[in-house]
């Protein structure tokens, strides 16, 4: 998927309010699933098959990209690593079309074809969804997904049945067509899977995330060191009576009995709930007054 491409999907999935999520991580899914998964078609219909034109990986809810699929596909929901779920769609023509080869060696379509995949075609295409699951996350070494082997969960054509997911999660969704030598289109098949499936996006998690977070602190804490703090400092406190205060004039002088320039308190300005404390003594360097930090305190 090229950058164009890319920023494309980002606009309209901005657009329509979704986070379009890191598409660089996963924009070579769909040719590296599809290479392997190109095998499995091979070994079905027992003839050479290659990867035909796919389209650009995405992030989706995983309830809104089942929804064209619901009555009239076959969705097969698998397991693997023991704990992780993902699924393979056939739509209509790819499963019809795996039923007939099952059922009597024959690749064309019905005709008419019927509007939905019915449950026992829905079976007879089951072997080549299983062996796209299970070379895609079991046997691919190059396929760049977390390996581990595959169970199948459940078969059918309600998306409510293999919610796996909640409302914070999303799924990335991978598709690709598989031809013959001849260029003769054999199906077209979806995997959708959780977010993490990839290597790349389990790293982006744990280790990529995690630095970014490190970075926006350390930015964070040179912005704070920057801001700019008022510093107060006390040369001593005085205690005078309320006439002494009324009738003060310019000219008077007020006597700092307990005044010392070796113990001069420094905090800030502003409120605060720091307990910051610092002592400091007052002298002069290069003309002007200045404070010799003691002690710092928090």
């Amino acid at each position: 998927m090229g950058g164009a491409t890319a920023k494309i999907i980002k606009k309209k999935m901005a657009a329509a309010g979704k986070d379009p999520g890191p598409l660089h991580l996963i924009a070579d899914l769909p040719g590296r699933m599809g290479a392997e998964a190109a095998a499995s078609f091979t070994e079905f219909y027992d003839e050479k098959c290659q990867l035909a034109e796919t389209e650009p990986a995405c992030f989706a809810n995983l309830n809104e990209v089942l929804a064209d699929y619901a009555g009239k596909s076959g969705i097969y929901h698998f397991r693997y690593n023991i704990d992780k779920d993902f699924i393979v769609v056939l739509d209509l023509e790819t499963a019809m079309r795996a039923a007939g080869w099952s059922l009597g060696g024959s690749k064309e379509l019905p005709d008419p074809l019927p509007e939905s995949v019915s449950a026992i075609d829905r079976r007879l295409a089951k072997k080549l969804a299983v062996r796209s699951a299970e070379l895609i996350f079991s046997n691919a070494d190059k396929a760049g997904v977390a390996r581990g082997g595959v169970e199948l969960i459940a078969s059918g054509d309600d998306p409510r049945r293999f919610d796996f997911t909640d409302d914070k999660q999303r799924v990335v969704c991978a598709t690709y067509s598989v031809k013959t030598l001849e260029e003769e289109v054999l199906g077209t098949i979806r995997i959708i899977a959780p977010e993490r499936v990839t290597v790349a996006m389990r790293d982006y998690y744990e280790k990529a995330v995690p630095l970014a977070e490190e970075k926006w602190k350390r930015d964070l804490m040179k912005l704070a060191a920057m801001s700019p703090v008022a510093l107060r400092a006390d040369l001593t406190e005085e205690d005078i009576t309320l006439g002494m205060l009324m009738n003060l004039a310019p000219g008077q002088v007020i006597d700092l009995s307990t005044a010392t320039i070796d113990e001069i308190r420094v905090y800030s300005a502003l409120p605060t709930e720091s307990k910051l404390s610092i002592d400091a003594a007052l002298g002069n360097r290069d003309g002007a007054r200045a404070l010799r930090i003691k002690s710092v305190a928090y």
